[in-house]
């Protein structure tokens, strides 16, 4: 944060990050159960409140995606479907907490017509 993203920003950079603090939210505060306030207030403190402009949720159901990560599969890929559930449901509680910054993108079409979507919202 105060060592890229914050002086990136500083000199009118975009910032584009494929993880941030959503994510720790729905992966450790709902996904392994540590809470999600909780985890939310941390990571906030930690950021000094700064929230992206732009948030993209791409929903996909466990399937699909379970065959696009393929053989290879990390830690959580391999936690199973509940903690995918929970981490799912914790993103579209954010999703719906934080309205004016998420951006929810149907993740089951072709991936081109998901990339090409999200580009046409940072235009």
């Amino acid at each position: 944060m105060e060592e890229l993203i914050r002086p990136a920003l500083a000199r009118g950079a975009t910032v584009v990050c494929d993880r941030y603090l959503d994510s720790s939210v729905a992966y450790q505060g709902a996904g392994r159960g540590l809470g999600v306030e909780e985890v939310l207030a941390l990571n906030l403190a930690v950021v000094g409140g700064l929230l992206p402009d732009r948030t993209f949720l791409v929903e996909i159901d466990a399937e699909t995606a379970a065959a696009r990560v393929g053989g290879v599969r990390d830690r959580i890929e391999r936690a199973g479907l509940d903690l995918w559930a929970r981490v799912a449901e914790a993103y579209r509680g954010l999703a719906e907490r934080y309205p004016e910054r998420y951006v929810v993108v149907d993740g089951r079409r072709p991936i081109p017509v998901v990339a090409a979507e999200i580009r046409d919202h940072l235009r």
